[in-house]
């Protein structure tokens, strides 16, 4: 991705969280001037996609769901352009989530998704994997998380933690949405037994802060943050400086534990309050085939 969000995705289930989610969506295309889409989709089995137009054959209550579901995304659309000025496209779709998410990102060109979350009690993330994390798992592009707690109306602190390596996709996407926002980046690494980082962790953070610093003049902290877990330490001082937004990439520091049975101990998009953007490494097209039609 280059020079920022250009075509963003928002997923709207008509919850609290989606509405938020398409807010923040609506907000971050006004600051970049993107393409904003609207999607809507509900599980059918009768969807079908042709010539990247999807057709549907619905009777009934279901024929009658389709039409009352963009009626209300037109709503969205109109409340939206009103308070943003940003070009709103809507789309309401049959089908299953991850399969209509990547052919319209692919048939959009979508750089950006944005989607509701909800926090995750321990034991039901445990068996089930939830929405969030499937769509994250299964897109190319960036995704952004929103929760019905989430603040909608600034992006003024970003919080990007560091581990062991500079993360420059991450720390150029924080550039991109601080230029855009004027906002402060805050730098944080893991201090696990409180006496400080280590050489090779302080070597880099200065790096990272260094890159940075090379690319912009906007305001840069950098912190160490106590804490057994990157990700857990990352929340509690997103929410302890009232951030706006975390960027993390979607490997291991995504996760409350990091050891072999990290599944048990949580992800944070599951239990954060603040606004989560999870950032694609690399660009992998083998994992989307699971989803495919």
């Amino acid at each position: 991705m280059q020079g920022g969000f250009n075509r963003i995705l928002a997923l709207v289930d008509f919850s609290k969280a989606s509405f938020h989610a398409a807010e923040e969506a609506a907000l971050i295309a006004s600051k970049f001037e993107s393409e904003l889409h609207l999607l809507h989709i509900s599980n059918s089995s009768s969807s079908c996609l042709i010539a990247q137009v999807f057709l549907f054959d619905v009777a009934g209550d279901e024929e009658k769901s389709y039409y009352e579901n963009v009626d209300k995304l037109k709503k969205i659309k109109t409340d939206l352009h009103k308070r943003y000025s940003v070009n709103i496209s809507c789309h309401v779709v049959f089908g299953e989530i991850c399969q209509m998410i990547n052919r319209y990102s692919d048939a959009l060109n979508i750089n950006l998704v944005v989607l509701g979350a909800g926090k995750e009690n321990w034991f039901k993330e445990l068996f089930f994997e939830s929405k969030a994390k499937r769509i994250i798992r299964s897109v190319n592009s960036e995704v952004l998380c929103v929760y019905p707690e989430s603040n909608s109306n600034r992006l003024k602190k970003i919080v990007l933690p560091i581990e062991k390596y500079i993360p420059k996709r991450k720390i150029r996407l924080a550039y991109e949405l601080a230029k855009k926002f004027a906002a402060n980046v805050h730098l944080i690494s893991l201090d696990k037994n409180g006496n400080g980082l280590n050489k090779e962790n302080t070597k880099v953070l200065m790096a990272s802060y260094q890159y940075l610093k090379d690319i912009t003049n906007i305001p840069i902290e950098c912190r160490t943050v106590l804490g057994n877990n990157l990700a857990q330490a990352t929340v509690q001082y997103a929410e302890n400086i009232e951030a706006d937004i975390i960027l993390i990439d979607a490997g291991s520091e995504s996760f409350f534990r990091g050891d072999v049975l990290r599944r048990w101990g949580g992800n944070i998009v599951n239990h954060s309050s603040i606004p989560v953007l999870s950032v694609q490494a690399i660009n992998d097209n083998s994992k989307r085939k699971q989803y495919r039609a």
